[in-house]
């Protein structure tokens, strides 16, 4: 027993210490070029855990370690307003990030149960490119193709079109959930919003994605902590459980999370977005990768 506290002390301690890195942009207006700074983390103590989150977490999935008291102390801020200790740090709140970035449109809704938040993602357009899951760069390599889309190197207009939040992964799964593919996808900023530019990429997409009910969970630590992974994350797991217990149904086959400054997000879908490629302006051109 010694030994699952000082592990769950030791998780602790590296993702509150990871927490501490992440870097926010604001100069310039929403979404504009501007230099980065690293947002003020105190600030999430004016915030109690259910408005940091955006809901009431169940109490089921919660714990209260045995600490000594100089260990309760030396991780304050991971005991929330009813006592239990949390193993992540406290995400930002949504407000607070989308006060400093242009989000894409939602709006929030009362949930009927503990454990997660009801969002409803409006209709807009986005740019999409694939993850290679074999690679080892995966990620990077999506980021650098979509941020040539937005910096104007591989878009028609050769225009910069800034950056909006929420970075979204969305992760297919087979009919035994296993993750067979996935794509990677930033929301264009409403300057380009209803008439977005040509990617002169053929590996990178713009597209228009229907209006979809969200079920979040949010987590304020590393992405890189086992369980906010979409295939054998225990924070998936957590989200179907709230959601079965109060009789919820979701798509099964997708799994999304979403990265914000000083937040993450977990989401299951009432169903399958749905997806239209859009040509862009100045249609006539050839890829510049072909």
């Amino acid at each position: 027993m010694c030994k699952v506290y000082a592990f769950i002390l030791l998780l602790a301690v590296f993702v509150v210490a990871e927490s501490h890195g992440y870097k926010g942009k604001r100069k310039g207006g929403k979404g504009g070029k501007g230099s980065h700074h690293y947002f003020n983390v105190s600030e999430n103590a004016l915030f109690t855990w259910e408005q940091a989150e955006g809901y009431l977490e169940c109490e089921e999935f919660l714990d209260v370690p045995d600490f000594d008291q100089a260990t309760k102390e030396k991780l304050a801020d991971n005991f929330d307003e009813r006592g239990y200790f949390r193993k992540q740090p406290k995400p930002r709140p949504l407000e607070k990030c989308c006060s400093d970035w242009e989000c894409a449109p939602s709006l929030n809704s009362t949930s009927p149960g503990c454990g997660f938040q009801t969002r409803t993602l409006y209709r807009g357009n986005w740019v999409t490119t694939h993850l290679d899951l074999t690679g080892k760069d995966a990620f990077s390599q999506a980021i650098r193709r979509i941020h040539k889309y937005r910096r104007g190197e591989a878009n028609s207009l050769k225009e910069y079109l800034g950056k909006a939040r929420p970075v979204m992964r969305k992760w297919y799964l087979d009919a035994n959930y296993n993750i067979t593919s996935a794509t990677m996808s930033f929301y264009i900023p409403s300057p380009y919003q209803r008439d977005p530019p040509a990617s002169l990429d053929k590996d990178v997409k713009v597209e228009q994605w229907g209006e979809v009910d969200t079920y979040i969970r949010a987590w304020g630590g590393s992405r890189d902590v086992a369980g906010y992974w979409p295939q054998s994350g225990q924070e998936f797991e957590y989200l179907s459980t709230a959601l079965s217990k109060v009789d919820i149904k979701w798509y099964p086959y997708v799994r999304m999370t979403g990265s914000y400054v000083g937040r993450k997000e977990l989401l299951l879908l009432s169903k399958d977005i749905t997806v239209t490629p859009i040509t862009g302006k100045n249609p006539d051109h050839k890829f510049e990768n072909e």
